[in-house]
């Protein structure tokens, strides 16, 4: 009921919440002429003098459904509406509660555009009350069906505000209606806010029965209700926040991989920010959001985002648990990426970046267990132990890595090369026509015939390549084996060739 958006930009919604607003000064001009014409009675002083203070200060406390994803809250400042509707003519009572909601709602601390459509609204909606509570034709205001009728009329101010904030929420965020109507918590707002009005009953009740100055001590535990409630909200935001901060500490230090750790950030990020969704995102905040920067200490950028909350006090609790969730997640994410960097590394050759001997038997392992047809390609380098006694060892780790990237660009995307140790290299092929890997072979041996332009001078080596294809009963050790018999058969015959493992 009621609510609270910040920095949005003008439009429908900015137009609608005004167009409310203006109708709401109408009804408190309506108001004043229904009380001048029912004769202008002059406890309206003594009305304000009540009202106007403590409508103020029971705005700012309103008591927060929480959970709820559009903000809604029970405000404790209509309950005086109710009081003088049981204690005032309806003409003084309408008249002096608008005169007090104007200011109450406009000195809040919520944006502006939202305190000029709750003073709105908050007019319009005592308007249909006071009619109500009016229409019902109860004299005696100490009975039964004096409560009833002010019961009704609580519920039909609730349904009114609630209407109208529905349809201002809805334009604003172009949504359906029914839909922000249909929000959980909107029954137990009602239920709340009802009783919440027969304090105002009760205290009228008081003040007709009892002198004056006993009716005012109805204040003190009035007062206490609402700073306990709101004292009570608060310890209540903190706790379940607390729980769920604890929860995602342990769930985002047992995600192993990114994108586990984003849909953990993000699953108990919108459970922590009373509903609303939270987003791990490469660009920051924008209009009518809110977030948070995540910082993985190599430079990636992240940002946690959510929209901005729909109640001052709800934000200020958000804001904070955004800071802690955007620290834990910041610690997870740089966990995240060593752990997969280590897990790199441990399956990568340092010098030439190609998969390692053990990434290697675990591609081959994988593609005989998945019957898949391959061809496996033995290379071993001619020469290049002269490279390394003639130029020197740095001479020889740069040939090395030209091998490696030759070999990626002849053997195209969908092999898999690695380097085994010292110059042999190892290649699985998916043998998707007859000659495939044969055809790769020859343009390995070609390509790698081709002279290095070293640092230390030219080089030239060649190559021998042993081929072999899977066949069914196949084994990781058994192809390898058979690529690498065939590979010094190319080598003993002179190098520079290729040799398949059936012609050997």
């Amino acid at each position: 009921m009621g609510t609270d958006r910040t920095r949005r930009r003008p439009g429908a919604s900015a137009l609608l919440d005004g167009a409310v607003f203006a109708l709401g000064l109408v009804v408190l001009v309506g108001a004043g002429l229904w009380w001048r014409a029912e004769g202008a009675d002059t406890g309206l002083l003594t009305a304000l003098a009540v009202t106007v203070p403590v409508a103020v200060v029971l705005t700012r406390f309103p008591l927060m459904v929480t959970g709820m994803a559009s903000g809604i809250y029970v405000p404790f400042a209509p309950v005086l509406l109710f009081f003088l509707l049981t204690g005032y003519e309806p003409p003084l009572a309408l008249l002096a509660w608008t005169l007090a909601a104007l200011p109450a709602y406009l000195v809040d601390r919520r944006s502006w555009q939202s305190r000029v459509f709750n003073a709105g609204s908050s007019m319009l909606s005592s308007l249909l009350a006071t009619l109500v509570v009016t229409g019902a034709g109860v004299q005696e205001p100490v009975s039964p069906a004096k409560l009833l009728s002010v019961l009704a009329g609580a519920a039909t101010y609730y349904l009114a505000d609630t209407v109208l904030s529905a349809v201002s929420i809805a334009v604003e965020r172009r949504k359906s209606v029914w839909r922000e109507l249909a929000e959980p918590g909107s029954a137990i707002g009602g239920a709340l806010f009802v009783l919440v009005a027969v304090l105002g009953y009760l205290a009228a009740a008081v003040n007709i029965a009892m002198p004056t100055w006993v009716a005012y001590l109805t204040v003190v535990p009035g007062m206490a209700v609402v700073v306990a409630a709101w004292a009570w909200r608060r310890a209540h935001q903190s706790r379940r926040q607390q729980r769920e901060l604890f929860e995602a500490a342990v769930h985002v230090h047992a995600a192993t991989d990114l994108d586990e750790l984003v849909r953990v950030v993000e699953s108990h990020g919108t459970a922590l920010l009373s509903g609303n969704r939270l987003e791990v995102r490469a660009s920051p905040p924008g209009p009518g959001e809110t977030g948070c920067e995540v910082d993985d200490d190599h430079g990636t950028k992240r940002w946690l985002v959510a929209p901005v909350g729909t109640n001052q006090q709800a934000r200020q609790f958000d804001e904070v648990a955004l800071v802690s969730l955007a620290s834990l997640a910041s610690a997870a994410f740089l966990r995240v990426r060593m752990t997969a960097e280590t897990r790199r590394m441990a399956l990568v050759d340092p010098l030439t970046g190609l998969p390692n001997r053990r990434a290697f038997t675990a591609q081959l392992e994988t593609a005989v267990r998945a019957d898949a047809a391959i061809a496996v390609l033995f290379v071993d380098l001619d020469g290049f132990k002269a490279v390394n006694d003639t130029l020197g060892h740095a001479a020889g780790d740069e040939l090395l890595t030209e091998t490696a990237r030759r070999l990626r660009e002849t053997c195209g995307a969908g092999a898999f090369p690695a380097r085994l140790g010292g110059d042999e290299f190892a290649i699985v092929l998916p043998d998707l026509f007859p000659g495939v890997a044969d055809d790769v072979a020859v343009a390995l041996v070609d390509r790698l015939r081709e002279p290095f332009l070293l640092a230390a001078g030219p080089a030239t080596i060649s190559a021998s390549v042993g081929i072999t294809a899977s066949e069914p009963g196949d084994d990781a050790d058994a192809l390898l084996s058979r690529a690498d018999a065939a590979m010094y058969v190319a080598k003993r015959a002179g190098g520079d060739a290729h040799v398949l493992a059936a012609d050997s």
